[in-house]
C-alpha cells in the first residue's frame, strides 16, 4: 500500500489500473506497446517509451522475450511458514537455522518484544525435500494448510532452548509453498522492454533474497534512467549491471545458499557437537558466508560505505 499510495501521489489516480494483465508487447521504431487484457476479457493497447515487466513467476513479458525458456524448476523442497509469539534468543535479533537443506527450520523475530510479555512475533519457516519425480505441485504462495498436515516431520525437534513443535503449533495460520525458481536467462532486456523482480530472477527464498533483490533492481534501474534518460540505453545499462550477477545468486540459492553451512555440519558430525569451532573453524565459516554475501550484494562493509545509488533529489529527465 505504501508503493500504491506513492505511485498515485506522483503519477495521478489514473496511473494504477487494477484487474488488468499484460499479455505481451510489440515494438515500433520509437516506442513499445503493451498488449493488455482488461476486466471482462476485453483487450487494449497502451503505448509508452519503455515497458518494465514486473509480472512475477508466470511473467507473460518474460515468456515472449524468452519463448524457449524451460518450465518452472522444482527440486522437491516444500516449505511451510507462519508467525508465532515467542521470546527472541541469542542477540534478540538472531536469524537461526536448524537441520540441513533437506530438512530444516528457520526462525527470527520480526517485531520488538512486547514490554508487558517479553514476546516478539517470530517468523518461522519449516522445510523438507521430497521426491519430485511426479512434477510440480501448485505454486500458490497463499495456500493455507492445517498444522497437522506436516508437523509430524518435526515432532522430535525438542531442545532445552527451543521446542520446535510448540513454536509451529503456536501460529494462527500456516501457509504451504513449493520452493520453485526458473533457470537464469541470458538477458533481462529486449530493446525497450525489461524484466524486474521475480519476472527476471525468481529464486528460492533463501538468505533473504527474494523481495529484497527486486528493491535492488528498482534502484539500479532508477539510477540507469537518471544517467541515460527514458531510453533503451538505460535498460541495457541495468541489464549489464545485474543480470549475470543475480543469475549466479539464483543458482547459488538452489544449492542451499547460506544454509550450505548446515550441510557441512551434518556431513562432518551428523549435526551433533559441543564446540562448533572444532567442526567448522570460525575462519572457514566467515569465508563461506562472505562468498554468499558478496554474490548477493549483502556484504555489510561494502553496503555501509557505498554512496546512494540515487543521489537525493535526483530526477529522471523527460525525453
Amino acid at each position: 500500500m505504501l508503493l500504491h499510495r506513492t505511485a498515485v501521489e506522483r503519477l495521478g489516480p489514473g496511473a494504477v489500473l487494477t484487474g488488468h494483465r499484460v499479455i505481451g508487447y510489440r515494438h515500433s521504431a520509437d516506442e513499445v506497446t503493451a498488449l493488455v487484457r482488461a476486466p471482462g476479457g476485453k483487450q487494449a493497447e497502451i503505448r509508452g517509451q519503455l515497458l518494465i515487466g514486473a509480472d512475477g513467476l508466470h511473467s507473460a513479458v518474460r515468456a515472449q522475450m524468452h519463448p524457449r525458456q524451460p518450465p518452472i524448476h522444482w527440486g522437491g523442497a516444500i516449505m511451510w511458514r507462519g508467525m508465532t509469539p515467542g521470546a527472541p534468543i541469542r542477540t534478540g535479533a538472531s536469524f537461526v537455522g536448524l537441520g540441513t537443506h533437506r530438512h530444516r527450520v528457520v526462525f527470527y523475530p520480526i517485531s520488538p518484544p512486547d514490554p508487558a510479555t517479553g514476546l516478539a512475533t517470530i517468523n518461522w519457516i519449516a522445510e523438507i525435500t521430497v521426491d519430485n519425480s511426479q512434477g510440480l505441485r501448485d505454486g500458490d504462495w497463499n495456500k493455507k494448510v492445517a498444522i497437522d498436515s506436516f508437523i509430524h516431520h518435526f515432532e522430535g525437534w525438542k531442545y532445552d532452548w527451543l521446542d520446535v513443535p510448540a513454536m509451529l503449533r503456536g501460529a494462527d495460520e500456516v501457509f504451504e509453498y513449493p520452493m520453485i525458481d526458473r533457470d537464469p536467462v541470458a538477458t533481462w532486456v529486449d530493446g525497450r522492454v525489461a524484466l524486474l523482480g521475480d519476472a527476471a530472477h525468481v529464486m528460492y527464498p533463501t538468505g533473504s533474497n527474494g523481495a529484497s533483490q527486486a528493491i535492488v533492481d528498482a534502484r539500479v534501474l532508477g539510477a540507469a534512467l537518471i544517467d541515460h534518460g527514458v531510453t533503451s540505453d538505460a535498460l541495457a545499462a541495468y541489464d549489464r549491471k545485474l543480470c549475470a550477477e543475480i543469475s549466479a545468486v539464483v543458482l547459488r540459492n538452489r544449492g542451499a545458499g547460506p544454509f550450505g553451512l548446515l550441510n557441512l555440519l551434518d556431513e562432518r558430525c551428523g549435526g551433533v557437537f559441543d564446540d562448533i569451532d572444532a567442526v567448522i573453524p570460525a575462519a572457514e565459516r566467515d569465508e563461506f558466508m562472505s562468498r554468499y554475501r558478496a554474490a548477493a550484494g549483502f556484504a555489510k562493509d561494502r553496503l555501509n560505505t557505498a554512496p546512494p545509488l540515487i543521489a537525493p533529489g535526483a530526477k529522471v529527465q523527460a525525453t
